[in-house]
């Protein structure tokens, strides 16, 4: 199983889960420099350079509200048509909670502003299951519609 962390940071999951023996890469436009690595890939995710029908699962945690909504159509691309895409990300009315944290350092910055926040019927991939029982965010699986 292929999977994509897209908007991966400094690559955590994909450490965590490679370590654990899954076929995982990374990607993040804002990658920490440091030494290059096999899986872990400075790319944007709107032009991510992966061939068609490369993933069975592409991963976004916390990263969806960052990107314009057009990255919808690389992820449909990149993703196998019997893929999953596993979203988690905040919820609109708790964004304004969020910013402040940041800003008072209570929690991790944002390094991009929420440009995308989103309910989950508003991602164009045929939602699976979501669930809202986290306090601040919601996170939910989906299909690809090809």
């Amino acid at each position: 199983m292929a999977i994509l962390d897209l908007g991966c940071g400094d690559g955590w999951l994909v450490n965590a889960l490679r370590n654990r023996g899954f076929n995982i890469v990374g990607i993040d436009p804002n990658l920490p420099d440091g030494p290059e690595s096999p899986y872990l890939h400075r790319r944007s995710a709107y032009e991510t350079g992966f061939d068609d029908d490369t993933f069975d699962c592409i991963i976004c945690v916390e990263t969806i509200e960052h990107l314009e909504p057009r990255a919808y159509a690389e992820i449909e691309r990149i993703l196998k048509s019997s893929g999953k895409l596993i979203v988690t990300t905040p919820k609109k009315k708790w964004n304004w909670l969020i910013e402040i944290l940041s800003f008072l350092r209570l929690s991790h910055p944002l390094v991009t502003p929420h440009i995308n926040l989103v309910d989950p019927d508003e991602i164009p991939l045929q939602l699976v299951r979501y669930n809202s029982s986290m306090l601040l965010g919601w996170w939910g699986i989906y299909r690809n519609r090809k």
